[in-house]
């Protein structure tokens, strides 16, 4: 079965702290698209935080990645993780065993 997580993050520090640390943690984010466990990803629309849709087997496994995480190490962010396991899809995304609707 596939998990998918919905990962939101609450800045803690000042739109000037959190400037200085994003092309760092755009490279760490690199990374993890390059490895398939990140879907997307951007900035909340309000600038409070971002959302990421990920493909991981465990909390552990993301809480492993995330402790890389420029924002987390420089106490930029905090995050929520949210499992779910998709039951239907569209075609602009492939999940193995999640129906696809047409």
């Amino acid at each position: 079965m596939t998990t998918l997580w919905i990962i939101e993050s609450q800045y803690l520090k000042s739109a000037d702290d959190i400037a200085k640390v994003t092309p760092a943690h755009r490279e760490w984010l690199d990374q993890h698209y390059k490895s398939g466990v990140f879907i997307t990803s951007g900035r909340k629309v309000d600038n409070t935080g971002g959302v990421l849709v990920a493909k991981a087997d465990s909390i552990t496994q993301l809480l492993e990645i995330f402790d890389g995480d420029p924002f987390v190490k420089n106490g930029c962010a905090e995050y929520k993780y949210t499992a779910f396991n998709p039951v239907k899809r569209g075609k602009v995304l492939e999940l193995e065993g999640v129906a696809l609707v047409e």
